[in-house]
């Protein structure tokens, strides 16, 4: 295997990604090669003195990882793949690989630490057309069905809370114990320190954690946060392979359309400040409880919306809904917020461009399917 080369054609266009740093790769003792991403990449084999980040990973697992028939967020949740150093420069690994893969010509360099203008999307005509939702509806699974789910809901992204939609989950059937047998080998991403205020930075404190040993620990008080932190987060890892069988697609999209599934655990407290994402999500939720604030898309220019990338995607807000600063957002004051608990074995339909907070009420573990629904921009 020409290590080197293969590198160098990975990390080519790197840059366009937003990052810099040097990535170490271990996949032997023989077998080692590092490259150093700015504004142009440089790959030499051997150990580099100082890496950002080390990926130690089989050879036949980094074949698959190029190919496209291996999943590097899959290697790294089994235990296969192992990631020292900063792990906020590892969590864009998987965007550096797709950028290899499809991204063709050199593109712009995004810089993911900077806030740049949001683009309008086709959701806030739709809701701004609509009257004022000033409710969200709550129905029984075994009600809606997904015909009227297409018909009433669906093509107007009017979100819905869906109650009992995970009882022929495996995993919604298991006691917080029981399911600790089927985390024993498992790892995620878990963020640190004031991870709220650095909202989709790469400078946040993320590190990789045991998921059995994250789970056992979140009632002790070591995980509750100081200083008016927010305490530990395993939020928005994949599911595992080994999960899977353990839970059970929503019944209301094709299983083409899905996206691999999200896992997000916490003790109470966890936040994620107001945002959006670009993709329809069924939130699902397993143990506890979580705390929803929405607001439609067409309040972008009141919210204080601001995206990662030139052409939007994953926006922010700098308007807080459970502190309002009306001096500095005066719009907001017509803004009408939607709050929301989901209990266990809630399923919440949350549609593409639906500004949400979301705040652990209780120890929790939730699972999230986007879906590339179409219905999009």
């Amino acid at each position: 295997m020409d290590l080197q080369t293969i590198l160098g054609k990975l990390f080519a266009n790197a840059g366009a990604v937003g990052i810099e740093g040097v990535f170490q790769f271990v996949l032997g003792p023989q077998l080692t090669c590092w490259s150093e991403v700015k504004a142009s990449t440089r790959t030499e084999a051997g150990r580099h003195p100082n890496p950002d980040v080390t990926i130690e990973v089989a050879p036949n697992d980094f074949a698959g990882i190029m190919s496209g028939t291996a999943n590097v967020e899959e290697l790294f949740a089994s235990g296969r793949l192992k990631i020292g150093g900063n792990m906020g420069l590892a969590t864009m690994l998987p965007q550096i690989i797709d950028q290899a893969r499809y991204g063709g010509a050199p593109a712009q360099k995004v810089d993911m630490n900077k806030r740049y203008p949001t683009p309008p999307r086709r959701s806030e005509s739709i809701t701004a057309a609509r009257p004022v939702q000033t409710v969200v509806e709550r129905r029984p699974r075994s009600e809606l069905s997904r015909q009227e789910f297409e018909e009433r809901y669906l093509p107007f992204g009017t979100p819905v809370v869906i109650s009992n939609a995970l009882h022929d989950w495996p995993l919604f059937k298991l006691s917080r114990e029981e399911s600790l047998v089927h985390f024993a080998e498992l790892q995620g991403i878990t963020r640190h320190g004031d991870y709220v205020k650095k909202t989709f930075s790469t400078e946040r404190d993320f590190r990789s954690t045991s998921m059995a040993d994250f789970i056992a620990s979140l009632d002790s008080p070591a995980v509750k946060g100081a200083d008016g932190e927010p305490p530990a987060y395993m939020g928005n890892n994949i599911l595992p392979a080994a999960l899977m069988q353990q839970i059970k697609y929503p019944p209301y999209f094709d299983a083409s359309l899905f996206i691999p599934p999200r896992i997000w655990i916490g003790p109470k407290g966890t936040l994620t400040p107001l945002h959006r994402d670009d993709s329809d999500n069924l939130f699902a939720q397993v143990w506890g409880q979580k705390k929803f604030t929405l607001a439609a898309p067409h309040h972008r220019e009141a919210l204080g919306t601001w995206s990662t990338a030139p052409e939007g995607g994953l926006d922010g807000c700098d308007f807080n809904p459970d502190a309002p600063d009306y001096e500095r957002f005066p719009a907001a004051r017509d803004v009408t917020f939607l709050r929301i608990t989901l209990e266990a074995g809630d399923l919440l339909f949350l549609p593409e461009g639906w500004f949400h907070q979301v705040e652990s009420v209780s120890t929790s573990l939730s699972v999230n399917f986007w879906v590339n629904s179409g219905r999009g921009w």
